[in-house]
């Protein structure tokens, strides 16, 4: 699957209370080959849902009755479990002088902004660009839970057990331990040990008393 083709199986969330709206948001986004939609007439019947299964991608109408696209971008940018999610804002309202509808968007956390009445190619290309970058995130995000993962595993010795530090000089796993965490160790002797090692000596002492 090409990185284009990823891109156009991502999840997109629409919200607008106006259904026409929502089917020209469908269609021309269904024609671009973005087909994972789910669309959505009530902002608390999206939030229901995004928290349930989170999107990759929100397009929120902001003049919404009840709870506004401005009420659903809030909660997100609130909740770090979805703080990630990009946030594209469409509306109708104008933009006066002071540009309170966009400002007050960015300022809210949205990725990018659309005016109505919007052409075609530039809903599908603020999509695409916000789902790429989304991508992005997913494989970086990814990449570094490997990394974590592969973090764990420590190489050691098969013979004497000493373990291979990051600089790649080989220590006893005491050192490596007290280097890298909190931990401080008490001396003590195992059964085994006791049975093979120390005991054997002390009757070899007394032996030779």
């Amino acid at each position: 699957m090409t990185p284009n083709e990823a891109i156009k199986k991502m999840t997109i969330y629409v919200l607008d209370d106006d259904a026409i709206n929502l089917k020209l948001i469908k269609t021309v986004l269904n024609q671009a080959g973005f087909t994972n939609q789910t669309l959505f007439t009530n902002g608390k019947e999206m939030m229901e849902v995004i928290g349930l299964n989170p999107p990759d991608l929100l397009l929120l109408d902001i003049m919404m009755p009840g709870v506004s696209g401005y009420d659903v971008l809030e909660w997100i940018k609130q909740d770090s479990t979805l703080s990630y999610i990009p946030v594209i804002m469409i509306t109708a309202a104008s933009l006066d002088d002071n540009m309170e509808p966009l400002a007050r968007s960015f300022e809210l956390g949205a990725m990018d902004f659309i005016s109505k009445p919007f052409s075609n190619l530039e809903l599908v290309q603020r999509v695409k660009s916000a789902l790429r970058l989304e991508k992005q995130r997913q494989e970086l995000e990814a990449a570094a839970t490997q990394i974590r993962s592969l973090e764990k595993l420590l190489p050691i010795c098969s013979y004497c057990k000493k373990i291979r530090s990051d600089n790649n000089y080989w220590q006893e796993v005491e050192g490596y331990i007290s280097e890298h965490t909190d931990t401080i160790f008490s001396h003590s002797i195992c059964p085994d040990c006791y049975e093979t090692k120390v005991k054997p000596e002390m009757e070899k002492l007394k032996s030779e008393k």
